[in-house]
């Protein structure tokens, strides 16, 4: 089927043998279609991509500052802009990812929220938020959704099933919130397993114990509702993403020891470096960390999304 790229200006310009310097005149003569994000240009490729089964992630822990949600906007956009139609899904009340994708929280209605999920068991429309990107947004209403999914019969398996029913789209990304209440376990128990972003210091550590455990306990409820799908696989862990690596501390590095150890659970991706610059222009400029000019940190982004393809995903063959 027909899909859509966005390849880098340097690089697309690396293919048509011609400077750089050369595309950009192109584009401002209107010789070329060009789309600028952030401090970059992207030219749009049409590419034939083959039909892909829906698979749903939620990148989950339950404490705060492991960079789950900025992992789960620059993934998607990383994605996205490979021609993969990727869906992004709220689940946190602080509507962190709303925000840094730049839709204004308080504009969006409890309809379009997965309050609407809770009360009808229906997913609302999503926003498009950029070429092959799209967003079920959160606002600060969806707290009362803790209440009353503690009140609806199997609330825990509402998105889920809602996600089921969901056309269009290769790629689903759930960004929990860092709790173990009712919606965390709802967004926990949407699709086909947990990413995991650990910081690599002692509270990283700490909090992996408990995901670990949780997610044993996840499982179990889902080898009741769907046995099939948890057949075979001791865990509903996909994988560890070590966050915030500092490589010149001794302690980041004896943690990222221990979680390699993990390998047994689920495959380790590459490291995620702590860079609180570029990830601070993000949050500013509400934008992927990929378009606000760091060029190592879009790399890092690129390597990571490359490996969850082949080892988490199966995609063996990338949408080139």
């Amino acid at each position: 089927m027909k899909r859509e790229r966005l390849v880098p200006l340097t690089e697309w310009a690396r293919m048509q043998g011609i400077s750089e310097s050369l595309a950009r005149k192109w584009i401002r003569e209107g010789r070329v279609e060009a789309v600028r994000l952030g401090h970059y240009w992207y030219i749009p490729e049409e590419i034939d991509g083959p039909e892909r089964g829906r698979q749903v992630y939620t990148l989950f822990t339950h404490a705060g500052g492991a960079g789950k949600t900025s992992l789960a906007r620059d993934l998607g956009f990383e994605l996205a802009s490979r021609g993969y139609r990727v869906l992004l899904v709220d689940a946190d009340p602080q509507a962190n990812l709303t925000a840094w994708l730049g839709v204004d929280p308080s504009t969006v209605e409890d309809g379009e929220t997965l309050l609407r999920v809770i009360r009808q068991d229906v997913l609302p429309r999503p926003r498009e938020v950029g070429r092959n990107l799209h967003l079920v947004p959160a606002s600060v209403d969806l707290a009362v959704g803790e209440l009353e999914l503690d009140r609806k019969p199997l609330g825990a398996l509402a998105l889920r099933t809602a996600l089921e029913k969901l056309t269009g789209y290769d790629l689903v990304f759930v960004d929990s919130l860092p709790s173990l209440g009712s919606l965390a376990v709802m967004a926990a128990l949407a699709g086909d397993g947990l990413i995991v972003p650990v910081e690599t210091g002692a509270k990283g550590v700490q909090a992996l114990k408990a995901v670990i455990g949780v997610a044993k306990e996840y499982r179990e409820a889902l080898r009741k509702v769907d046995p099939e799908r948890v057949a075979g696989r001791p865990h509903i862990i996909r994988a560890f993403v070590p966050t915030k690596y500092d490589a010149r501390t001794a302690g980041d590095n004896r943690v990222l020891d221990t979680i390699k150890e993990l390998e047994e659970i689920a495959p380790v991706a590459p490291r995620i470096a702590y860079r609180p610059g570029p990830h601070r222009r993000a949050t500013e400029e509400q934008v992927p960390i990929q378009l606000t000019g760091d060029k190592e940190a879009a790399e890092e982004i690129a390597k990571l999304a490359d490996f969850l393809l082949k080892e988490v995903f199966r995609y063996e063959e990338v949408v080139a």
